[in-house]
């Protein structure tokens, strides 16, 4: 017998020496067949001898790997079904061969029957419980024939099974008791031994029968709980995409509000300067005036400056959305004892500002409602440079009687708007922000006229100290 594979003279292998079959991972693979106690050669292939051979065989070419841990592929619910039915038809053939007792009917005329017992179980999972009457009528036909004794539980074990693991428990027993009942009845009235009948094939029957029963209703109570447990995965997943995507929504609002607050403040101060800087541009251009071209650089500084605010804002805006880190940047971006810078932009625009602060020292700095005092400030301060035509402004912050909000209010001597009160997209998300922390934002038109915006924000107890801050329409 030649033992190599490849090209080469053949000689004889010696007998019984195993050979390895070493396989390389990787897209191209190398594969070797060789005698283990000999070295191959240099270049890998064999010209003679036991070396055998090498070939390239490439990852598709050879079965893919399963997963470590993964379950095995169950068998198809046919196969396990006709092997059921081949069960039953085997171990009623061979009660039925044995004949134990003898001196009854042909037994081959009980073969046909043993045939349709096991036919039956291939409808177990449709009909379980038409299964289970017609197997134990079939078996009742069986035993008025006088055919040889092929037993009780065993050839209804199968059907007892299905219709206890398709959720049919009280058929499964009911049949049970019926049979146990109907044998026993006609068994004892034929004149067999009582004490065996009663205390030993009765005793082996019902065990075999419950012991079917409480399998297929355990099966049925697991796979109950699975179906349980999937349903309330489906249900946690789907409250967890809810979730998702309310987070998501907030979120979206959360930088609408943010963008609209850091970017509609400093481009509403840039709008004003610019266009006070082509007024004065255009005065120093006609009339060649020196003050009129240092009130249009002046305006011009504004310009950049707020422009460089509301950059190093959004940068801060930014950084907290992509969590880049930069907490601190973010605390200051939006914080009660930075009003004075609010106050001083609005003043550089030429609207005088009053304010008023007077709160215990440290109140909701770096806080959310900190925060929210802080935006209510910018867009009342906002609205009155952007559509108020006013002079003057008045902001005032200060504790409410019971010491547990904030309480703001920013008013104007120029015109109310036109349109109902809070139409706008930064009020709406002025709402929207102190809602959340649980407080409220109201605008109305006082009797003296001009625009009135006020919020009560609620703040966390422990502040201590009063504090007094104030400045006029004069000094920043």
């Amino acid at each position: 017998m030649s033992t190599t594979l490849g090209s080469g003279a053949a000689r004889p292998r010696p007998a019984r020496c195993p050979t390895v079959c070493a396989v390389a991972r990787g897209s191209g693979t190398r594969l070797d067949v060789r005698d283990p106690e000999v070295v191959p050669p240099p270049d890998g292939r064999a010209t003679a001898g036991p070396f055998l051979d090498s070939g390239g065989v490439t990852t598709s070419e050879l079965p893919p790997t399963p997963p470590a841990g993964a379950p095995r592929p169950a068998p198809p619910p046919w196969l396990i079904d006709a092997l059921l039915g081949f069960a039953v038809l085997d171990v009623v053939a061979f009660a039925i061969a044995a004949d134990v007792g003898g001196g009854r009917t042909d037994p081959w005329l009980a073969y046909p029957i043993a045939v349709v017992l096991g036919l039956l179980v291939l409808g177990r999972r449709r009909f379980p419980v038409g299964v289970l009457v017609a197997t134990a009528l079939v078996i009742c036909a069986y035993y008025t024939l006088d055919l040889p004794p092929i037993g009780l539980a065993l050839p209804v074990s199968v059907a007892l099974y299905s219709a206890a693991v398709a959720g049919r428990l009280w058929w499964s027993v009911g049949v049970a008791a019926a049979l146990v009942v109907a044998s026993t009845y006609f068994r004892l009235a034929e004149g067999d031994d009582a004490g065996y009948v009663l205390g030993y094939e009765l005793a082996t029957t019902v065990a075999l029968m419950a012991a079917a029963i409480a399998l297929g209703h355990g099966a049925f109570a697991r796979r109950q709980r699975d179906e349980q447990r999937r349903h309330a995965d489906a249900l946690r997943e789907q409250t967890l995409e809810l979730e998702a995507a309310d987070r998501l929504a907030r979120d979206r609002e959360a930088v609408a509000r943010d963008l609209h607050d850091v970017v509609g403040h400093h481009l509403a101060v840039v709008s004003l300067h610019a266009n006070v800087a082509r007024e004065a541009l255009d005065d120093a251009v006609s009339t060649r005036d020196d003050v009129a071209l240092a009130t249009a650089r002046a305006e011009l500084d504004q310009v950049r400056a707020s422009t460089t605010a509301a950059l190093t804002d959004l940068r801060a805006t930014v950084r907290a959305l992509r969590g880049a880190g930069a907490p601190a940047g973010v605390a200051d971006q939006a914080r009660i004892d930075r009003l004075d810078d609010l106050a001083r932009t609005a003043r550089a625009a030429g609207l005088d500002v009053t304010l008023d602060v007077d709160l215990p020292a440290g109140t909701a700095d770096g806080s959310a409602a900190g925060a929210a005092v802080y935006r209510v400030v910018q867009e009342g301060l906002t609205n009155v440079l952007r559509h108020a035509s006013a002079s003057s402004a008045r902001v005032r912050v200060a504790l409410d009687p019971p010491g547990d909000a904030l309480a703001v209010e920013v008013r104007d001597d120029g015109r109310a708007a036109a349109g109902p009160p809070g139409d706008g997209f930064g009020l709406r998300g002025l709402r929207e922000r102190v809602a959340v922390l649980g407080g409220t934002v109201t605008t109305d038109v006082p009797d003296g006229g001009g625009f009135r915006l006020r919020a009560r924000v609620p703040v966390p107890e422990g502040s201590a100290g009063a504090v007094r801050r104030s400045g006029d329409g004069g000094a920043p």
